[in-house]
């Protein structure tokens, strides 16, 4: 049997989408993504297709694929992320290991070539469940560094609003993007793994494919400073896969000095009861099992239950 090895085109983001679907349903984990969300991705991030894809095609049929997103930063640390799946049918061809090899090759270049100081890592994810590619990124050298999860519940009995002095909840803003990103930068700095997110990146994370501004909220202070936000997203495509319709609490933090007063609590409330209002049946989030602001415990407080793991591999890179 023969394969093709070349970059992906851009007219291949609908090819890319089919093959990672049918390798998230593979692992017990179907989703529904477009075309349309991976080319959004790519451009606002910078994937160059011609240097940093690498598929896979049998018969004009897209079989396997990796791409590199590479996230500069100059702090903390710098990252290049080897994403990629082959459909089960082709598994076991030695294609997988190609694929991830050019893309890991690729990925330390790219971080080679960085001129920032701080320390630079080859990073992958990849669910728990997928112990061939737990393989894979092992014997490459990356090693288990962290696990996520995503938690969920429903929203048949939701907790009730929660009123903090001095602090009140407000609907999200789009003018004010770029004062949220700049507290969630600040939020997220003793986070593991997180670097700061550049303007041109929010901007798209937070407008683009699933975003819902009307179920996202800022927490505000008396001088009407934001100290707080919750992001919302919605993927209705997903809804007949995961037997209802779910909103994702797609990003949430509060700034350092802001901590203990319950403003998570209250961001999560009131996006519970905007999703129920909207008509919805699920909220979602995804967490750091060793968040370090006990995160896990406080989702677990307001009713979320584990529902499905992921595991972070990372290797550091050396200088060139």
């Amino acid at each position: 049997m023969s394969f093709e090895f070349r970059p992906l085109r851009d007219n291949d983001y609908d090819a890319l989408a089919d093959l990672l679907n049918i390798a998230s349903a593979a692992e017990g984990h179907p989703i529904r993504q477009t075309g349309a969300e991976f080319c959004e991705e790519f451009e606002s991030i910078g994937v160059d297709l011609a240097r940093h894809t690498f598929g896979a095609w049998h018969d004009e049929r897209l079989v396997g694929a990796t791409y590199v997103v590479h996230v500069a930063s100059e702090t903390r640390h710098e990252m290049c992320y080897v994403f990629g799946a082959v459909i089960p049918e082709f598994r076991a061809r030695g294609i997988g290991r190609r694929l991830f090899s050019d893309g890991v090759v690729a990925a330390e270049r790219l971080l080679q070539a960085s001129t920032s100081p701080v320390p630079k890592f080859v990073r992958t994810e990849t669910w728990q469940t997928n112990s061939a590619a737990m393989r894979l990124y092992e014997r490459a050298g990356l090693r288990p560094a962290r696990y996520f999860a995503d938690l969920r519940r429903n929203l048949v009995d939701v907790p009730k609003p929660l009123t903090i002095e001095g602090v009140r909840i407000v609907p999200w803003n789009v003018a004010r993007n770029d004062e949220a990103r700049e507290v969630k930068n600040l939020a997220f700095l003793d986070h593991w793994g997180s670097v700061p997110m550049s303007h041109e990146w929010w901007k798209s994370h937070t407008t683009g494919i699933g975003s819902r501004l009307d179920l996202s909220f800022f927490a505000v202070n008396p001088d009407d400073k934001i100290v707080g936000y919750l992001f919302s997203r919605r993927f209705p495509n997903d809804d007949s896969l995961l037997g209802g319709k779910y909103a994702w609490v797609d990003n949430i933090g509060t700034l350092a000095q802001w901590r203990g007063r319950g403003i998570a609590t209250q961001l999560i409330t009131a996006a519970l009861h905007a999703y129920r209002d909207d008509g919805l049946e699920h909220a979602a989030i995804n967490v750091d099992s060793e968040n370090p602001t006990g995160a896990y415990r406080l989702y677990e407080s307001l009713g979320f239950s584990r529902w499905r793991e992921t595991v972070v591999h990372w290797r550091e890179v050396s200088k060139s």
